[in-house]
């Protein structure tokens, strides 16, 4: 079956990386449930990362900015790149103001 639907791809995108895990879901002080990456998620993300990026000849984090911007197409590689890079980043970032001091990034998408 072929998904179509942005948010179609992007469940089925997070369902995966919960199948694998990749995620792990966190209950949050405003009683929202987000999504934190595992350590071995963030590994097998950054290497990821780099082989989408590779195949489908762009930058990930050129297609966050596109997804940021509501423009991406419903393209499930691209989609999973986008969502990939902004998660990577995100964690990065989360981890950062924790204290943890990081190596270099895979990506690096701005502010």
């Amino acid at each position: 079956m072929e998904l179509t639907n942005k948010e179609e791809l992007r469940n089925e995108i997070l369902q995966s990386w919960l199948r694998d895990a990749w995620v792990y879901p966190l209950q949050g002080p405003d009683n929202q449930t987000y999504l934190r990456l595992t350590p071995g998620g963030r590994l097998k993300m950054r290497r990821r990362i780099g082989e989408l990026e590779e195949a489908l000849g762009v930058k990930g984090d050129d297609l966050a900015r596109e997804e940021e911007a509501g423009t991406l197409p419903a393209e499930r590689d691209k989609l999973e790149l986008a969502m990939m890079v902004q998660a990577y980043t995100f964690e990065r970032r989360f981890m950062e103001s924790q204290g943890a001091a990081l190596g270099t990034p895979a990506v690096a998408l701005g502010e």
